[in-house]
């Protein structure tokens, strides 16, 4: 029989905050492949006459410790009984001598989420082959990888795995700054987590065709070193991240039906929706 949950709390870094969706910078909520994920949890929920809540504690620029840390905690608190736990990406520069410390923080965390009753789902790390400068963080997004999946293959938790999307390797798939999902891309890992848990619904996926593709030439190549890279570099040397300061955008288990999700994706591409976005797998 399958499982329906009602009190799900997204805990991780600027992948589950939603960061590249159609819509993020006008508004957080509604964003990323966490609240499609919460849209698709909602429907099996109303289907069945059950209220469905939903919260995201997810901030950019998150590594594991700050995730199994702060988020984790807070996560306890609101007793869920569906936690997804996406982390790792801001890891991989994390000097090897580290790595096993690591991995500890990020199992005894799962155990206290596992502990609690909660069913625990956890994303693999992206794979970032989609840019040949990028090739380098592919090895060490191997590592952080297989160190995620060794801890769930220990506490039996299922893993949601991103880092093995082969589409993930073209651009259009990414955002233009080349390391958060676009709007297909989180749409696209939404479905592969509702696969995952087992879920009726999937959302509707964009045709090939449509969707918008990121400019890689010269001046597309210079404004993203610009607007993205640099910053970027400017934050590692001063010791900081994008999400300090920053609070969550759903701090508190709030009634969510994600149907806005879709009507900001309608306004993101050059093409047309079924209103019937939800479709049964």
């Amino acid at each position: 029989m399958r499982q329906v949950f009602t009190r799900y709390v997204a805990i991780g870094d600027s992948l589950s905050e939603g960061l590249g969706d159609f819509s993020f910078l006008e508004r957080r909520v509604h964003s990323g492949w966490t609240d499609r994920l919460a849209t698709l949890l909602a429907q099996e929920a109303k289907s069945l006459g059950l209220e469905f809540r939903y919260a995201n504690l997810a901030i950019r620029g998150a590594n594991i410790n700050a995730i199994m840390g702060g988020q984790l905690e807070r996560a306890l608190e609101l007793k869920p009984d569906l936690v997804t736990v996406m982390a790792g990406q801001n890891d991989f520069f994390c000097r090897a001598a580290d790595l096993p410390e690591l991995e500890q923080t990020f199992r005894e965390g799962i155990q206290k989420l596992l502990d609690a009753g909660c069913k625990v789902m956890v994303s693999n790390t992206i794979n970032p082959i989609h840019l040949a400068v990028f090739r380098r963080l592919s090895r060490l997004a191997a590592t952080i990888t297989e160190m995620i999946e060794r801890v769930a293959n220990e506490l039996n938790v299922p893993v949601h795995d991103i880092h093995r999307i082969e589409s993930f390797a073209e651009i259009k798939y990414w955002a233009e700054d080349m390391v958060h999902f676009s709007g297909p891309g989180h749409i696209t890992v939404a479905n592969k987590a509702a696969e995952q848990l087992g879920l009726k619904y999937r959302l509707s996926e964009l045709d090939e065709g449509t969707i918008w593709v990121p400019k890689r030439g010269l001046y597309g190549t210079m404004k993203w070193i610009v607007v993205h890279v640099i910053p970027f570099g400017i934050r590692r040397l001063r010791g900081v991240t994008a999400g300090d300061g920053l609070e969550p955008k759903l701090p508190e288990l709030t009634a969510f039906d994600g149907m806005a999700v879709e009507f900001e994706l309608a306004r993101g591409f050059s093409g047309s929706l079924s209103s019937d976005y939800l479709k049964a797998s």
